[in-house]
């Protein structure tokens, strides 16, 4: 599916003059909606069917979450077997509407015998803090890094690290990386993931004991190499320590913003020309793709290619780049369906749409496409533990990351 271009002075009239104009006359509606359940169906559903019934090209549906967490049943309310699990919330704390605080109220509440780590920033809000305490949950401040990474993922990393050496040293085996500004309304989410470990042993488990769980949220790209999202990840606590341990982006916090058309330029045509693909290669459609990923490698695929170079295989330049990122896939990771995880994320409300739903519109990583890959994606190489040398029966690659035509066409 093409999508249109997006004219910058049109985008910022309509950000300048229509939304105001339109947030107006919409106020009304959605204050009145949101005053009873009846209201709502008075008020808000004709609306929605209206612009469903108008709209050309879509169908419309739409999700309600309870904002009073008391209201989510609990599946395991007398049951302390959570207690070797660790949940760690990093990042600002969000104050308004008590957000964090009544997250934390929740998984309390969903998890019994759970940790809970709030790891924020030095400053942090004393109210939430107190709050939070009160809970049961620990609390951890950090100074926030100088250099901070592209997108600020230096930031993520180290206060992602300093929940994860909490929740080692408090014993946790288990630790659930999630953050401060969004909650997950599933209240079987632990279970969930530890028993997709348990279902889907590790390919190697003398270099991981058990898989890394992802979820199919923003930065999980099927066709990006390494492009998983990190707003949440499951996974044994010692090998999360490790997940954020890792080497530190070297770049600015406003590189993605300063190169933003040299980012978009190669994801948005992959997209859109591999979509639909099973059998697609950015190499096909760019002759410098591997120039680009090492260039202009976004925040998501930073962390996960760092951690796969440092603890599973070193990746070197001339490397198939896809082919290290489905052999991790294949067997040292799994991805979960955000839909199963139910989160909510505030901060980015337009994130929580989703067009097509389960047509694969973006080239994703799903679970049904890690489950194509893990079943039937073939590597082409062993990638071996850090240090050993490429075999020397392995067929060199050209600086595409591809075989030479030469050897390519032997049978």
């Amino acid at each position: 599916m093409q999508r249109p271009s997006s004219n910058p002075i049109l985008k910022k009239i309509a950000e300048k003059v229509l939304d105001p104009i339109i947030r107006f006359f919409n106020f009304p509606i959605a204050y009145l909606a949101g005053r009873s359940e009846r209201m709502e169906k008075a008020i808000l559903w004709p609306v929605i069917k209206s612009y469903a019934t108008q709209s050309k090209d879509w169908i419309i549906q739409y999700t309600k979450l309870p904002k009073n967490v008391e209201r989510v049943p609990v599946e395991w309310p007398d049951d302390n077997r959570f207690a070797g699990y660790a949940i760690i919330l990093q990042g600002p704390v969000r104050a308004e509407e008590n957000f964090t605080v009544e997250t934390i109220k929740y998984y309390k509440r969903c998890y019994p015998g759970v940790t809970v780590i709030v790891s924020t920033w030095t400053g942090s809000d004393t109210t939430v803090k107190v709050e939070a305490e009160k809970l049961g949950a620990v609390w951890i401040e950090s100074v926030p890094p100088e250099a901070r990474g592209a997108g600020n993922v230096n930031m993520q990393l180290d206060s992602s690290l300093a929940g994860m050496k909490k929740a080692k040293a408090l014993g946790c085996r288990y630790a659930m990386k999630t953050r401060t500004d969004q909650r997950i309304y599933a209240n079987d989410v632990l279970q969930y993931f530890r028993d997709l470990q348990e279902m889907f042993p590790s390919g190697d488990p003398e270099i991981m004991p058990h898989r890394l769980v992802y979820i199919s949220r923003d930065a999980s790209y099927r066709y990006i190499p390494f492009s998983l999202g990190d707003l949440v990840v499951f996974g044994e606590t010692d090998e999360m320590v490790k997940l954020y341990s890792i080497k530190r982006d070297e770049r600015s916090s406003d590189f993605r913003a300063v190169h933003r058309e040299d980012v978009h330029r190669v994801t948005d045509e992959i997209r859109d020309k591999l979509e639909a693909r099973s059998d697609g290669s950015p190499y096909e459609l760019f002759p410098d793709f591997e120039e680009w990923f090492y260039d202009y490698m976004i925040a998501e695929s930073h962390i996960s290619f760092q951690f796969f170079s440092e603890n599973i295989c070193p990746v070197r330049r001339g490397d198939d780049l896809m082919d290290a990122y489905y052999t991790y896939l294949k067997k040292y990771a799994v991805v979960a369906d955000v839909e199963k995880v139910l989160i909510y994320f505030p901060k980015y409300p337009l994130h929580s749409r989703r067009s097509y739903n389960e047509f694969n519109t973006e080239g994703k990583m799903d679970f049904k496409r890690w489950l194509e890959i893990y079943l039937h994606y073939q590597p082409k190489r062993e990638w071996k533990m850090c240090g050993e040398e490429t075999p020397e029966n392995e067929q060199p690659r050209n600086a595409s990351g591809r075989k030479n035509k030469e050897e390519s066409s032997v049978a």
